[in-house]
């Protein structure tokens, strides 16, 4: 039998083991000599729900939410959309397990959304602020891919996000 609680426990402990890596890669973006025009960074995330896989973007937006790619003026600047994070397993189920937990699932399917939101991005948020992220120059963003809103990392809000 599955429950909210078990389910959120299981993946948050999932998505610390790749902690240490996401780190290290938003310590790489933030060293970044991004185009001049790039004032936000919108970090995406993809969920995979059917292989209980997240992949991570960034996109580096002017002030208009407009993408800005590097090619614009060379490659001496970043810009663009780039992977994060590829494939992170974020939870895992045994072959027995599945048809219980896809019934649990599709009962419960609000209380699941709700839960991969809260402790994903609370998940990405910790990893950023231990990278370094208050410190970073630009305004940054993180949500779910095609979803409307997005947590504000800075200001540690969410607020409407549309790209």
């Amino acid at each position: 039998m599955f429950s909210i609680q078990d389910y959120t426990e299981a993946v948050s402990v999932s998505l610390e083991k790749h902690s240490e890596d996401v780190i290290s890669e938003l310590k790489q973006i933030f060293q970044l000599p991004f185009l001049p025009e790039v004032e936000k960074i919108a970090f995406r995330m993809f969920k995979e729900p059917m292989a209980f896989e997240l992949t991570i973007m960034y996109y580096a937006l002017d002030a208009d939410g407009n993408e800005r790619y590097y090619d614009e003026m060379g490659d001496k600047y970043a810009g663009g959309s780039e992977e994060v994070a590829e494939e992170i397993p974020y939870f895992q189920l045994s072959d027995t397990a599945t048809d219980a937990f896809e019934a649990f699932r599709e009962l419960q399917e609000d209380a699941v959304e709700k839960a991969d939101e809260q402790v994903m991005i609370a998940w990405f948020a910790d990893c950023y602020k231990r990278a370094g992220g208050n410190a970073f120059s630009l305004e940054a963003s993180v949500g779910f891919h095609n979803d409307v809103k997005a947590y504000f990392l800075k200001q540690g809000a969410w607020a409407e996000d549309r790209h």
